[in-house]
């Protein structure tokens, strides 16, 4: 046995126990709405020392039931225990989380721990067509929305994510500016990378000239939000049409054979006596009507009676 450390966001959603659960927000409506524990039960795990986040922010929610199924599958011994704490985040998505798909996400967690790529904040794969369009959708419309909100636009002391600009193919960078001596400097950036297989964000360095030109090795202040809001910004992509899901592998079912019933008594149904058979073998196979034979009396037809024309 070991122990798992599971790390989760704001927790929401209601136990099917409870006598306030129900599947619909506010009962039975004209258009009913149907609750988040069934609208987010797409579900992330990621890494907790190795994504640096603080599992704090306002923007990263989990649901109460993945965190009860997790913790009851580590503690059954249906999913193996992992040494390092792990985060669990619920995202937009309806088809419920399969025990394949458990096992997907924590061999991923493991690739990622055991690669040692340390400065890798974010990895999602996902099935990208035309890998231009997403990139400027992510640097025109996702990031400067991320910037805008409250939990980026309140930070007021040190450094913040200021601007995202195109770097390159598939490249976006978010740039973290402060000021220092009444001079902005970059202190250091996000990297997004899109390619064909999904997107990728690393940390990186801000201005050598400046003194930063080594890539930090503490979390910038408002990266756990990006990095958070990444995940969603995949499902988005799903939804915007810019990116498909990878197609998960599903085990073939095997239909299970069931064994004949094996046993020395018969039914009264089944027992012949000899003479029974023996009739049953004299028995010609053909009937009277396939022999040629006639009826023995004339059958009697109905006849059509005429009405009288007036």
């Amino acid at each position: 046995g070991g122990v798992c450390v599971l790390r989760h966001g704001q927790l929401f959603g209601l136990p099917e126990s409870s006598p306030d659960f129900s599947p619909l927000v506010g009962g039975p409506r004209r258009e009913p709405i149907v609750t988040e524990e069934y609208t987010m039960r797409t579900i992330r795990v990621d890494p907790f020392v190795f994504s640096g986040n603080v599992m704090g922010s306002s923007t990263l929610k989990t649901c109460r039931h993945c965190v009860g199924e997790a913790a009851a599958l580590f503690a059954t011994g249906q999913l193996p225990v992992l040494s390092q704490p792990i985060s669990i985040s619920s995202q937009a998505g309806t088809d419920q989380w399969t025990i394949e798909q458990w096992e997907e996400e924590l061999d991923r967690v493991k690739e990622l721990v055991t690669s040692g790529k340390a400065s890798v904040l974010f990895s999602q794969d996902l099935i990208v067509d035309d890998t231009e369009r997403l990139a400027d959708w992510l640097a025109t419309k996702w990031a400067p929305a991320v910037m805008r909100t409250y939990d980026i636009a309140a930070i007021r002391i040190g450094a913040r994510p200021v601007y995202a600009v195109r770097a390159g193919e598939g490249l976006v960078e978010i740039t973290w500016q402060e000021l220092v001596n009444f001079d902005s400097v970059s202190v250091g950036k996000m990297i997004l990378e899109v390619t064909s297989n999904g997107i990728t964000a690393t940390r990186g360095a801000g201005d050598a000239s400046k003194g930063y030109g080594s890539v930090s090795t503490m979390p910038l202040p408002g990266e756990d939000v990006l990095v958070r809001r990444l995940a969603e910004a995949a499902s988005q992509a799903v939804e915007k049409g810019l990116a498909k899901k990878v197609k998960v592998k599903k085990p073939a079912k095997v239909a299970a054979e069931i064994p004949a019933p094996v046993t020395t008594l018969q039914s009264s149904g089944t027992v012949e006596s000899p003479k029974a058979k023996e009739e049953l073998a004299e028995t010609p196979k053909t009937g009277p009507r396939q022999a040629g034979a006639r009826r023995s009396t004339p059958r009697s037809r109905g006849t059509r009676k005429s009405t009288p024309k007036q």
